[in-house]
């Protein structure tokens, strides 16, 4: 009685329903016989022969490809795995050397060390988007054709003709602040680079530690930004208020 059941609801089915195939037999899709702990992803750039550093990783398609761990550090896993709730304004790409040391810029999404922040303010003078990283860079950040010494941002509450804005020349909502004609524009506290180890503490971005000779207390935070810069809490930076914006760690 059970087996004609079963027959009775399959008929009713959908005849497509019967062409769902395992996930790991889905076209571009790797088929392992025993899944791998080395990272793999599906790289239409590998050659047919196979021959490409990591490419043929299941020996079946010579599509699947093993990178970032090992004899495959070399090939970098894709920067879409990279899970951010909301786009960033900057580039970013997959690196997985973030997972064993940490750095400037990792854990970029929130979820893995090994998302990376690159190329852009703050991080254009610390972390380069590797040439053939697959670096992922919105549409809506800053690109400018020779950067900046001004401290800039995305601003999505710019409009045109506001102080700052279009800074680039092409975007209107990268924006500069904190120094010079835009010293009247605050600096986001996220300005701040620091490794993810670094200990928790209250911290802004202050213009006026741009003058390293001046020895004023908290700066240079993130050991990265003269700029980034400790406040309140119950400690030695008690003395110092931080401003509406402020960050935390």
């Amino acid at each position: 009685m059970a087996l004609a059941k079963a027959s009775a609801l399959m008929a009713l089915l959908p005849a497509a329903a019967g062409l769902v195939q395992p996930r790991q037999l889905l076209a571009n899709q790797c088929n392992f016989t025993n899944p791998p702990e080395i990272p793999y992803f599906w790289d239409e750039g590998c050659p047919q022969d196979g021959t490409s550093l990591g490419c043929l990783a299941d020996g079946v398609h010579p599509q699947c490809r093993f990178c970032g761990q090992g004899d495959y550090k070399e090939v970098y896993c894709p920067a879409s795995w990279c899970e951010f709730g909301n786009p960033p304004h900057l580039p970013y790409f997959w690196d997985s050397g973030c997972a064993a040391a940490g750095g400037v810029g990792c854990l970029a999404d929130g979820k893995h060390m090994e998302c990376r922040f690159c190329g852009e303010f703050p991080y254009n003078g610390t972390v380069h988007c590797p040439e053939n990283s697959g670096a992922i860079t919105p549409a809506d950040t800053c690109m400018f054709d020779n950067k900046p010494a001004q401290p800039y941002f995305w601003d999505a509450s710019c409009e045109d003709g506001m102080l700052g804005c279009k800074a680039d020349g092409k975007h209107i909502g990268c924006r500069f602040c904190g120094a010079g004609d835009y010293a009247s524009i605050s600096c986001p506290a996220s300005l701040c680079t620091f490794a993810p180890d670094a200990h928790t503490h209250d911290y802004y971005w202050e213009p006026l530690c741009w003058d390293t000779s001046a020895h004023i207390l908290g700066c240079n935070a993130d050991g990265v930004h003269p700029e980034c810069r400790y406040c309140g809490g119950s400690g030695e930076y008690a003395s110092i208020p931080c401003p509406q914006g402020s960050g935390s760690r």
